[in-house]
């Protein structure tokens, strides 16, 4: 079979249908923060039909740890009761509780009809607007959870993920990677190289988007000009690992080039005779399935050549059970690199974590690693986490597909110059997200062009002499601003408001 005619599957599917999926309370708020990612499985709602929730039951866990209850003295002993229905469905009924029980998405009720297509999905259950429960049917297995996990999650995706990886690093092949924009393509990449026996040499991540054809063969191969020899980036990760990043979106020159290059599994610097052997272990990834692949190829071939093994990273709406755990650990990282001197032990509110659980993700944990950032900014003085409105309006649910944000991608970042970007930015007020749609290429690729080309900028570019100059001048109208430094209103103001600015 072909690279082309391979329909990547998800690489948990066999490990799941092997277990039995039963309906599993996941915590991803609570006011003591290390208690998020801890699971309790209702048995009794699975194998007797009827089970509930309180603060003394049932007990949660994690890491293999005694289990212990909710414990939170705001919440009711009284019981929020689960029952199973027919077709599939659990009715949730709160009548006998003093507990607020709130669902996403739901206005408050004292009764909750929840279908099985609900559980797949995950139900995002609030108590009290202090503790957040997933509800979610999930295999029944112990959550593990380590900081120092380069894949970092207690979901079924990931534990099979982080199998795979410890599988793949005692081979040498070459491996495909897969997945949306954001999922942690790289991460995985890294995981492998750190797992081998190659953990001590280089570890090399070409963005082959950013090289153009001019310059293709000295920055991959290296070059020898003027008595100075540059290594170029298959020299730079010998005896280690390169990744060659979106290989779809590297122009067919590069492709051409590279499987010139794999084929006869050596490199010549530009301006030398000398063949150099590659000795690196090489990972591709992707951010298409390959179906979208043209027969025949040299894509295609070279896809089919480098995909010894192929490993798909799901989108993270399909494991929301790891959102909690991710906002938090990012959270903590970001902290720490702002606010040295500062304990980081600030609650995070139910509402924020019940958005951030029902949004649909477009870039995925990327893009929540982002938003922890801008939060951390934003809580700076504050007791609990808090986000600027304005950012927290855009987190709304959603029941959008996951792959929305590349299905229209459609042309090589390559192939758009410094005007037609520029001209795209300003008729999209040099919203990113607009600009990728809008030339039908990927955000992730919308930052590239931004960082290849000389004078445009986003937001995090400016300094702060010249915002303070625009400030002043535009008598702090950030329309005016925008269109005077050429960047997003939006990151403006969140830039403003980091700098202590009155907005």
């Amino acid at each position: 079979m072909s690279a082309t005619e391979y329909t990547t599957k998800h690489v948990v599917d066999d490990l799941v249908s092997s277990y039995q999926r039963v309906p599993m309370l996941v915590i991803a708020a609570h006011p003591d923060r290390s208690r998020i990612g801890e699971r309790a499985a209702l048995m009794d709602l699975y194998s007797q039909g009827s089970d509930y929730l309180s603060r003394v039951k049932p007990e949660f866990a994690k890491n293999g740890n005694a289990g212990r209850a909710l414990l939170d003295e705001f919440i009711s002993r009284s019981p929020i009761i689960f029952q199973r229905e027919s077709g599939g469905r659990i009715k949730l009924k709160a009548h006998s509780t003093k507990t607020t029980v709130t669902i996403a998405g739901r206005g408050v009720q004292d009764e909750y009809i929840l279908k099985e297509s609900d559980l797949d999905n995950g139900v995002v259950i609030g108590l009290n607007h202090r503790i957040v429960l997933l509800l979610k049917l999930l295999p029944l297995q112990d959550s593990s959870v380590d900081d120092n996990d380069v894949l970092f999650g207690i979901s079924s995706d990931i534990r099979a993920i982080r199998d795979r990886v410890s599988q793949l690093a005692g081979m040498d092949l070459p491996v495909m990677i897969r997945g949306a924009a954001g999922v942690g393509k790289q991460q995985a990449a890294y995981a492998i190289h750190q797992a081998s026996e190659r953990r001590e040499q280089p570890f090399i991540s070409v963005n082959l988007a950013a090289i153009h054809d001019a310059v293709a063969e000295a920055e991959l191969f290296g070059s020898y000009r003027g008595g100075s020899r540059q290594p170029g980036y298959f020299e730079q990760a010998g005896g280690g690992t390169i990744v060659l990043e979106d290989i779809e979106d590297a122009s067919p020159g590069l492709h051409r080039l590279l499987y010139t290059v794999l084929q006869s599994k050596s490199v010549v610097p530009v301006g030398t005779e000398e063949t150099l052997p590659i000795n690196c272990r090489i990972v591709l990834t992707s951010h298409q399935e390959s179906s979208s692949f043209e027969e025949n190829s040299t894509l295609s071939m070279l896809i089919e050549k480098l995909s010894a093994y192929q490993l798909f990273i799901p989108p993270l709406t399909e494991r929301r059970e790891d959102i909690g755990l991710l906002f938090d650990y990012f959270v903590r990282e970001q902290w720490r690199k702002l606010y040295a001197d500062r304990s980081h032990d600030v609650k995070i509110p139910g509402e924020l974590m019940s958005q951030l659980l029902t949004f649909h993700w477009p870039g995925n944990v990327r893009q929540l690693r982002n938003v922890a950032r801008q939060v951390v900014i934003d809580s700076r003085e504050q007791e609990q986490l808090h986000l600027d409105p304005q950012l927290l309006s855009m987190l709304k649910p959603s029941n959008s597909g996951h792959w929305e944000d590349e299905t229209s991608v459609h042309r090589k970042p390559n192939s758009i110059s410094r005007d037609e970007l520029l001209e795209t930015l300003r008729s999209c007020r040099f919203e990113l997200q607009a600009t990728a749609k809008t030339l039908g290429i990927s955000r992730a690729s919308v930052y590239q062009l931004i960082q290849r080309f000389e004078g445009v900028r986003t937001a995090q570019d400016l300094s702060e002499e010249e915002i303070k100059k625009s400030y002043e001048q535009n008598r702090s109208d950030t329309e005016k601003m925008m269109w005077d430094l050429q960047v997003s209103q939006i990151g403006l103001r969140r830039r403003l408001k980091s700098l202590g600015y009155d907005i």
